[in-house]
């Protein structure tokens, strides 16, 4: 079942290597789904940047034939988003969840609102589709959005546990061993505003 996200678009990057994970992550089962078929139903035709084709997808999927990294699938997909605000997410987050992007989406003031686990998470974050359009170019990592950034919201943990977004949400895979669903390993903290005098 996937849902309406009319006030934002959404971009799944799943091109990766996954060189970490031992095989194709997107394609790995959990429970008789994949990573990236999880991901994608919990979200109203999402645009999935891709290295291949797959089956039984919700979204539009596009190929990425040059495979250069984040920063350049986050390229190829901004041209196909149509609302102000979009989501980026990947394989990396199976258990994210449609409401952790409307709570990232929600907050509208911001060029980027993103998810603080330890270090802000790139591809847990909602960001204003005309700073991206401005700023994509001149980034060679995902993280360097963050110095572009005149008004960023790091999102804490414990301001998502107060809102009731499932933890789960925000659990990074990247490892076998990541698949342990013990969400005790996920350190709190706290939201931060940061502006920049760029």
């Amino acid at each position: 079942m996937s849902y309406s996200n009319s006030s934002f678009d959404v971009i799944i990057l799943a091109g990766g290597e996954s060189k970490r994970f031992g095989e194709d992550k997107c394609d790995h089962e959990f429970n008789g789904i994949t990573f990236l078929q999880r991901v994608s139903k919990e979200f109203s035709n999402p645009i999935i940047i891709t290295n291949k084709l797959r089956a039984n997808l919700n979204g539009r999927q596009i190929i990425d034939h040059v495979r250069k990294g984040p920063v350049r699938g986050l390229e190829i997909g901004i041209q196909y988003v149509k609302s102000a605000k979009v989501f980026v997410t990947g394989c990396d987050f199976p258990f994210v969840t449609r409401n952790l992007a409307e709570f990232l989406c929600g907050k509208t003031e911001f060029d980027i609102s993103i998810v603080l686990v330890n270090e802000p998470q790139p591809l847990l974050a909602c960001y204003s589709t005309s700073f991206l359009r401005q700023n994509l170019s001149k980034c060679k990592k995902m993280m360097d959005l963050l110095s572009l950034s005149k008004k960023t919201y790091l999102v804490g943990i414990r301001e998502l546990e107060v809102n009731k977004i499932n933890l789960l949400a925000v659990k990074n895979v990247n490892t076998w061993l990541d698949l342990n669903f013990s969400i005790r390993n996920i350190r709190a903290s706290e939201s931060k505003l940061v502006f920049s005098s760029f």
